[in-house]
């Protein structure tokens, strides 16, 4: 049940872990609207474990009128499942969705680390690139953008389409295309060093890349 919770943001660095009234009403086997004048009834109390956002959303396409849909975080919507009947729709969906923030959380616990240690060679990176006896202006930008296809799959472009204009772009790939991101990174540094050409240095990063892990050295 993947649709149970979500992240706020294609940008790794600011998501956080919601779910929202309708999810719940619909799992609950509860009229949403009666969810959300739960929520509209003790706003307090729920504020009190977090901000509570919203967002409006047309009922249906087209011209059809908007309507709120507040967003919850992990013990907002505990507590808000307190306030509903005990029953076994109820029960089993509180179970569910406790799962998914769990993996959730997980994926962005596991994203930090790896956003971390890839923070600790990007000064390695760059100047790696600065001193390559091939460099030019365009390198450090060239070198990131082959880094960011080969970890991917896709062009540079459309990673950057995933969130908002200004955003690094690594954090806009998650944590298992970071980790491969990374490692493919320790590969480009010492081929740099040895001053192969950069059509090499692509055709290495690519073949590696088509790998189904990349077990190039850790940095």
């Amino acid at each position: 049940m993947k649709d149970l919770a979500f992240l706020t943001s294609p940008d790794m660095s600011k998501a956080e872990v919601v779910t929202n009234h309708v999810v719940i009403a619909q799992y609950a086997g509860l009229n949403k609207i009666s969810v959300r004048k739960l929520i509209d009834n003790n706003i307090s109390d729920l504020e009190e474990l977090g901000k509570v956002s919203f967002e409006m959303t047309k009922i249906t396409e087209g011209r059809g009128r908007q309507t709120k849909i507040y967003q919850l975080n992990r013990n907002q919507a505990m507590l808000l499942i307190t306030w509903l009947d005990n029953t076994e729709p109820v029960r089993a969906f509180k179970l569910a969705l406790v799962k998914r923030f769990d993996e959730l959380e997980k994926t962005i616990q596991t994203w930090t680390k790896e956003r971390a240690a890839e923070k600790a060679t990007t000064r390695s990176l760059t100047d790696a690139v600065q001193n390559w006896e091939h460099t030019n202006p365009h390198a450090q930008s060239n070198f990131r953008k082959l880094l960011t296809k080969c970890a991917t799959g896709f062009p540079y472009t459309k990673v950057q389409a995933r969130g908002d204009k200004g955003v690094p772009m690594v954090d806009l790939l998650t944590a298992e295309e970071l980790q491969k991101y990374k490692r493919l990174k320790a590969l480009v540094i010492p081929l740099l060093d040895l001053g192969e050409e950069y059509n090499d240095i692509k055709a290495t990063l690519e073949k590696y890349a088509t790998k189904k892990a990349v077990n190039a050295p850790q940095q």
